[in-house]
C-alpha cells in the first residue's frame, strides 16, 4: 500500500481514518472531512486504473453524471478527482453491510424480501438509465443495505466504475477484466456496444443468487465462467427452490437472455415480471418488435467468438502467411497456470501443433470458411494423439475433434482436470471441442473442461477471412451434432 494512502494520511482534503474494503480496482476508506467533519466513504482507484486514459476520461464524465443524481437508493456522490496520480471518488458513508455479507449470512432471502430488494435497486438504475449512465458492475458488493429484516433500505454505489472488457490487455496479471465476471452480461464480454438491458442482466444474476443462495453459474475457473455466460443455460430457480412459483423460471431466464433484445427492456420491467409471478398473474410485457430467433442469440455468441480472444489475449491480428507471434504462454485446463516451466517439468519442452478446419465445409457441419489453422503447445511426444484429431477434424460426420480423457491427459498434461463434473475414471468419457476464434473450448456434458489458447493463421486460401460471424453461426448451431 503506498505510503500516501495509509490510515492517517490526508488526501483529497479527507483524512483517512481506517480501510473498509480492497478489491482489484483499489480500496475503499472510512474518511473525514477536514473542512465539515462529515464522515465519508472514500474510494481510492488503483495506479494502473488512472493510468487507462480511457477509463480515466470515462470515470471523470459518469462520475459528473452520478453526482447529479438525487435517489433515495442511490449512495450520494460528493466529490471526486485526481490526487497524486490517483483518481478517487467520495461518497456519503452508509452505515450497515451490503448484500453480498447479508447473502452469506443467510444462504438465501425469502422471495417476498427479495423482490422487495430488488425493488429497490431496480428503481435506482432505471434512474440512472434515465440519465443515460449505466452501472456495468451490478453485483451483491454493490448493494448497500441497512435496516431490518423485512424493512431493508438498499443503496446502489459504484456506477460506472467497471472497466470496458475491450481495455483489459491480459487474464495472467490479475483477475483480467476490472468489475465481477460473475454477473457480467455476454455482450460486455463480446467488448461489444452495451444499454440498459446490460444491467438487467446483472440484476437478473442478482436476483437468482438472491432466490436460491448460488450464482446462476458456478464454475472452476474465470475462463470456463466466461464461457458459461456466453453460451450456457442457468439451471430453473425452482431445481434449487422447489418452493419457488414456477413462472419465477421464465422472469429469471427473460433477464438472463444472451441475446439483449429478449431481454427485459429495463430493470422496472424485470420487477413487475417477478412480482406478477410471485401474486400469480399473468404478465403482459409491451409490444415491441424484437428479434426472439435463436439466429439472434447465435449473433451474440459470433460476436463473442470474434472479440473474446482480444479479451483474454494481448497478440495483434496479422493477415500474412504463418502463424503470428506467440505472446502468451497457452492456457489449459481449469486452473490458469500452465507455464513453460510447467510443460518443461512434465514433459522436458513442448511443442507448437496445429489443426486445420477445412473447405470444403465438413459432412454435416457447414463451416463455410476456408482452410484455417489453429496452433497450440503441447506434449512434443504426442503428435500421433494431434495427427488423429487433425484427421477427424477433417472427415468426421460430428463436431470434432473428439477425445477421450486419457488422449487430453497425456497431450495437457495434469492441466486437464475434468474430474469435478463427474467424468469416469476409465477414460472413455468423450469430449467434444469448440472452436471459437483463437479459444479451443474442450467440454464434456455441456461443461467447460478445458480451455486452449489458440493461434489462428490465415490457411491456404487467403481470399476469404475465416472466422465470420456467419461461419460462426452455422457452428454453433451444429454443436448438437453428436462426436464420432
Amino acid at each position: 500500500m503506498p505510503s500516501d494512502v495509509r490510515p492517517g494520511a490526508v488526501l483529497a482534503g479527507f483524512r483517512l481514518e481506517s480501510l473498509i474494503g480492497q478489491g482489484a480496482m483499489g480500496a475503499v476508506y472510512l474518511a473525514e472531512d477536514s473542512e465539515t467533519g462529515r464522515r465519508v466513504a472514500l474510494k481510492l482507484l488503483t495506479a494502473e486504473l488512472t493510468e487507462d486514459e480511457r477509463f480515466r476520461q470515462r470515470f471523470m464524465r459518469e462520475a459528473e453524471i452520478a453526482a447529479s443524481l438525487d435517489h433515495p437508493h442511490i449512495v450520494p456522490t460528493l466529490t471526486f478527482g485526481e490526487e497524486n496520480g490517483r483518481l478517487y471518488l467520495a461518497m456519503t458513508y452508509v452505515e450497515g453491510s451490503d448484500l453480498r455479507q447479508l447473502l452469506r449470512r443467510e444462504g438465501r432471502l425469502e422471495a417476498t424480501r427479495t423482490v422487495r430488494l430488488i425493488a429497490q435497486v431496480a428503481d435506482a438504475l432505471d434512474a440512472a438509465h434515465a440519465a443515460g449512465l449505466i452501472h456495468r458492475d451490478v453485483k451483491p458488493g454493490n448493494i448497500l443495505v441497512t435496516g431490518a429484516p423485512g424493512e431493508e433500505h438498499a443503496f446502489v454505489c459504484d456506477f460506472g466504475l467497471a472497466r470496458h472488457v475491450s481495455s483489459v490487455r491480459s487474464l495472467t496479471g490479475d483477475r483480467g477484466f476490472v468489475g465481477t465476471i460473475d454477473y457480467v452480461p455476454p455482450e460486455q464480454i463480446a467488448g461489444g456496444q452495451i444499454d440498459r438491458r446490460a444491467d438487467v442482466y446483472s440484476l437478473g444474476c442478482v436476483l437468482y443468487e438472491c432466490l436460491t443462495g448460488e450464482r446462476p453459474f458456478e464454475r472452476e475457473s474465470e475462463l470456463a465462467l466466461i464461457y458459461a455466460h456466453l453460451n450456457d443455460t442457468a439451471p430453473p430457480i425452482t431445481e434449487l427452490s422447489p418452493e419457488l412459483p414456477e413462472a419465477l423460471d421464465g422472469v429469471v431466464a427473460t433477464a438472463l437472455a444472451k441475446a439483449p433484445d429478449v431481454r427485459y427492456a429495463s430493470c422496472g420491467e424485470l420487477v413487475a415480471a417477478a412480482r406478477a409471478a410471485l401474486a400469480g398473474k399473468p404478465y403482459g410485457r409491451r409490444s415491441r418488435r424484437r428479434r426472439r430467433s435463436v439466429v439472434a442469440t447465435v449473433a451474440l455468441l459470433a460476436a463473442a467468438g470474434v472479440a473474446i480472444g482480444g479479451y483474454l489475449t494481448t497478440r495483434e491480428e496479422t493477415s500474412t502467411a504463418g502463424p503470428p507471434a506467440i505472446t502468451q504462454t497457452s492456457i489449459a485446463g481449469a486452473r490458469l497456470g500452465r507455464t513453460d516451466a510447467a510443460y518443461k517439468k512434465q514433459f522436458g519442452g513442448y511443442r507448437e501443433f496445429q489443426l486445420t478446419e477445412s473447405d470444403p465445409p465438413i459432412p454435416g457441419l457447414a463451416f463455410g470458411q476456408p482452410e484455417v489453422a489453429v496452433y497450440f503447445r503441447a506434449n512434443p511426444e504426442r503428435a500421433d494423439i494431434i495427427t488423429t484429431w487433425n484427421r477427424r477434424l477433417r472427415t468426421a460426420a460430428g463436431i470434432g475433434p473428439c477425445s477421450t480423457i486419457k488422449e487430453m491427459k497425456e497431450v495437457y498434461g495434469d492441466a486437464v482436470q475434468p474430474s469435478p463434473y463427474g467424468t469416469s475414471p476409465d477414460g472413455k468419457t468423450v469430449i467434444s471441442w469448440v472452436v471459437g476464434q483463437n479459444l479451443l473450448f474442450s467440454t464434456q456434458n455441456h461443461k467447460t473442461i478445458s480451455v486452449v489458447t489458440l493461434y489462428r493463421g490465415p490457411g491456404t486460401n487467403t481470399n476469404r477471412e475465416p472466422g465470420t460471424p456467419q461461419s460462426y453461426a452455422n457452428f454453433v448451431a451444429a454443436l448438437e451434432t453428436p462426436c464420432i
